[in-house]
């Protein structure tokens, strides 16, 4: 399992960063940035400008009306005590959405590993335009961690990107030696700078988040403690280096202009593997640019890999200064790291506050498919998962076999059970299982109504049954070894299940593996779309009516 980020002592926090620039630790600018105690600003009121310095390049990200995008906003329950939390939903760009629920869900779950409180979580939008939106999702946790992050989508492959897709590849070494001098020029540690410039992308790791200034100026955003013991951001003259994702953004940034879902044309992100993937057929690899690739490849596009006549089998590792572009993936890449989907139905029970707590102490991630008998007797429980940044998805509200039931009643099920869960967590489920995974075209019909995917497994514990704790132990784990990109069934209602949670996490870690939630799991490799079947990860070819992808 990746290293887990360790909490820092740092300073309290001024400003919400990424949203304002009143937070920022040190600028770098092509121009002489001042002697680092004020900036190069003239002092006192009304002071001249140095006739030897030029003013410094903003700091602050552009933003386009949301408007333009027909976004629609999602709030976590306000009983959440201390948690303030809004997001934004973009239906006409469900990995988008995807996307930015993915990086809520995991500051949420941040804050619940850290026992911290008070939360607060925003978005803004950063571009927008045809082919291509930008998100910055930032949270404040506690008072003493700032968390900026963006997303960029790129609309010609439907598909949602970590900042560092806006750099070439090839040119990613000439712009980390740029952020390097950059930060020099700002008195940050340029090495502590250096490592996070290749590292996962916040909150995930301490990765900066990248958008635009008014000038059309690459700026940085650090997280509390990646770059100093306060946020940090640079001004980088990045033109140079932009991929063609990137200019698609700077233009976005400086000419927002309306998101229609429609793009000028489509590009292959990644075609589903029918093979078990190695990690050169990763869409979103570490790469200086060298291999032999597709156009689309040098801003995170799917290349031929091994495929290419002459092509390297191998991923090559970024490091500090290096030429090696990290990964462009949110999170985790399903080809580089092993990720298993451990899931929850019929819940929450009595016991499912234990395996919060269990989950917590692995400092790991699930989902759970609730059903709405069982929320409105758990209805705490319900939004402490929501709240703890745990994924929920609808199973309906009494578990009926929903291919054998009228049409009526099947919109009863789903409809009603989503409408619960937005009233109790404040979030409508973008996920749907469907009881005993029956369903048929007119259930799919009524789910994708209201946008949810159908995930269903292809590890069946089977605890329902046995409802033996090492059999469970036993299936979950095996299951989690035998499958690539795997997603288990359990139920959180049997105290069997709950016992088995804490061996299952420590064998499945032994092993390598990274507990995720479903949309963890499958937001890189085109994510899930409403109305369709998945049994797994998507980055397998999934065929059969029950998993169709």
């Amino acid at each position: 399992m990746s290293p887990l980020l360790e909490t820092r002592p740092i300073r309290r926090r001024t400003a919400l960063a990424g949203l304002s620039a009143g937070a920022v630790a040190g600028l770098a600018a092509c121009s002489n940035a001042g002697d680092g105690k004020n900036g190069g600003r003239a002092s006192g009121k009304g002071g001249a400008q140095s006739p030897s310095t030029s003013p410094e390049p903003s700091a602050e990200w552009t933003s386009a009306d949301a408007s333009l995008l027909e976004t629609v906003d999602v709030t976590l329950n306000p009983e959440a005590e201390g948690k303030t939390v809004t997001t934004p939903r973009f239906p006409k760009a469900r990995n988008l959405t995807q996307a930015t629920e993915v990086v809520r869900n995991r500051l949420l779950r941040e804050a619940h590993w850290g026992d911290i409180e008070k939360v607060e979580i925003k978005a803004t939008i950063l571009a927008a335009a045809q082919d291509v939106v930008g998100v910055a999702v930032v949270g404040s946790l506690g008072d003493e961690a700032d968390v900026p992050c963006s997303i960029w989508y790129d609309a010609r492959k439907k598909q949602s990107f970590a900042p560092a897709a806006l750099i070439e590849a090839a040119k990613w070494g000439e712009f980390a030696k740029a952020v390097h001098d950059a930060a020099g020029k700002a008195k940050l540690d340029a090495s502590a700078v250096d490592k996070a410039l290749i590292d996962k992308s916040a909150p995930y790791g301490n990765g900066p988040a990248m958008a635009f200034n008014p000038e059309g100026t690459l700026v940085l955003a650090f997280r509390t403690g990646a770059a100093g013991e306060a946020p940090a951001r640079l001004v980088v003259d990045a033109e140079p280096f932009l991929s063609d994702l990137g200019k698609l953004a700077k233009d976005a940034s400086a000419k927002p202009a309306k998101f229609t879902g429609e793009p000028s044309e489509e590009l292959e992100h990644f075609t589903p593997k029918r093979h078990v993937a190695k990690p050169i057929d990763s869409p979103n690899r570490p790469s200086d640019g060298s291999e032999a690739a597709s156009p689309a490849a040098s801003d995170g596009g799917q290349s031929d890999g091994a495929e290419g006549e002459g092509a390297s089998t191998e991923v090559p590792s970024p490091t500090p200064g290096g030429a090696v572009r990290p990964t462009t993936a949110i999170g985790y890449d399903v080809f580089l790291e092993h990720c298993v989907a451990l899931t929850y139905d019929d819940g929450p029970g009595a016991r499912t506050p234990e395996l919060l707590d269990v989950y917590k102490k692995a400092k790991a991630a699930t989902t759970f498919f609730e059903m709405g008998n069982s929320i409105k007797e758990h209805r705490k429980t319900t939004l402490m998962v929501a709240a703890a940044g745990f994924e929920l998805g609808n199973h309906s509200v009494t578990h009926p076999d929903l291919k054998r039931k009228s049409r009526e009643r099947v919109e009863k099920e789903v409809n009603e059970n989503s409408d619960l869960l937005a009233e109790t967590t404040g979030f409508e489920p973008l996920l749907f299982r469907p009881p005993y995974g029956s369903h048929n075209e007119t259930v799919d019909e009524i789910v994708a109504s209201r946008g949810m995917a159908i995930v269903q497994w292809d590890v069946d514990t089977l605890d329902w049954k046995t409802k033996d704790t090492a059999k469970t132990i036993e299936a979950a784990v095996e299951g989690a070894n035998a499958y690539a990109e795997p997603i288990a069934l359990m139920h959180d209602i049997h105290d069997s299940t709950v016992d088995a949670a804490e061996q299952i996490l420590s064998q499945v870690n032994d092993a390598g593996y990274i507990p995720v939630t479903v949309s963890e799991l499958t937001l890189n490799t085109g994510g899930l779309e409403a109305g369709h079947a998945y049994c797994s990860g998507t980055g397998k070819k999934q065929n059969g009516f029950n998993c169709k992808g």
